[in-house]
């Protein structure tokens, strides 16, 4: 089946106590949609600025993601910098260039409307909303946020949250956006606002999810080479909805043994993100080497 993503590609320049690369190919929907790939076909709609170099979508079309729906804008291609130190779960930003991001407003063709799977990646909620309330035929709703939306568009992220079947955030944004300190709480009062479940990413610590009035972690693949953690959250986003896609029937509600199962399957891929720099090291993440992860995530939990 097919998914549409809508976000950011994006350049990134990185610095890790492992190396520092610039002009990678970064981006939530370049990260989110080589880690579905495996299972589904993504496209995405996004813009990137006329310096994006063909070699960047030739890369992406080789994973079999469709990008038809990047457009070229006149304008310079978004650019993050930053930096990790040795704790790796914190990233200090350098510099935000949005160039053609600031303008972006998300273009939809008439076939993309009818997609029955939609991913909205981290960008500004008032775009999230416009593009999903153009879809016409969707069954299954996911959506990533920060903390910079949560403080500064508080109003219009809920309005998104509460029309999505899947949210997922990290455990600070959890508690920002519920005002509740304990994490729990949290996932589950903004449950009760709209998506069935909450998908709440704790980084090294793993996931914990709330799904229909039911609660289950799952830790993160034990993975000693960390080199670049920088889209690990997208990864884990596009493993996990592509495993519900690939797993579940359209307009069905999802079962929480598929979740679990797609929880796992998102935490494998994830553990190949942080082993390289850019998306290098989740391209290495096929459908056979995540499998061998599962399995080992499946007897690290068992008792």
């Amino acid at each position: 089946m097919r998914m549409l993503v809508v976000g950011s590609v994006a350049f990134d320049d990185i610095q890790t106590p492992f190396g520092v690369k610039k002009d990678v190919l970064g981006g939530a929907a370049s990260h989110f949609s080589i880690a579905a790939a495996n299972l589904i076909e993504p496209k995405i709609v996004a813009v990137v600025g006329n310096d994006f170099p063909k070699k960047y979508f030739d890369y992406l079309d080789s994973f079999g993601v469709d990008t038809s729906g990047i457009e070229v804008s006149q304008d310079k291609t978004f650019h993050w910098s930053g930096y990790y130190e040795h704790d790796m779960a914190v990233a200090h930003t350098r510099a935000t260039e949005l160039g053609a991001f600031a303008a972006f407003e998300p273009k939809l063709t008439e076939e993309d409307k009818q997609r029955q799977v939609l991913f909205l990646a981290n960008i500004d909620p008032v775009l999230q909303y416009k593009v999903l309330k153009q879809m016409c035929n969707v069954q299954l709703v996911g959506m990533d946020s920060m903390n910079f939306w949560i403080e500064g568009k508080r109003a219009a992220l809920w309005k998104v949250v509460k029309a999505v079947d899947i949210l997922f955030l990290n455990d600070a944004e959890i508690r920002m956006l519920a005002g509740e300190a304990s994490l729990i709480k949290a996932a589950k009062a903004i449950q009760k606002q709209g998506p069935d479940t909450v998908v709440v990413k704790k980084g090294e610590h793993g996931v914990t999810c709330v799904h229909k009035g039911e609660i289950f972690v799952s830790p993160a693949y034990p993975t000693e080479k960390v080199i670049d953690p920088t889209g690990a959250g997208d990864s884990f986003a596009g493993g996990c909805m592509s495993y519900l896609v690939a797993n579940s029937q359209p307009g069905k509600k999802i079962s929480t043994e598929t979740l679990r199962h797609a929880v796992a399957w998102g935490s494998a891929v994830a553990s190949f993100a942080v082993e390289g720099f850019s998306t290098t090291g989740v391209a290495k993440a096929t459908k056979a080497a995540v499998e061998k992860r599962v399995a080992i995530l499946r007897k690290l939990t068992a008792f």
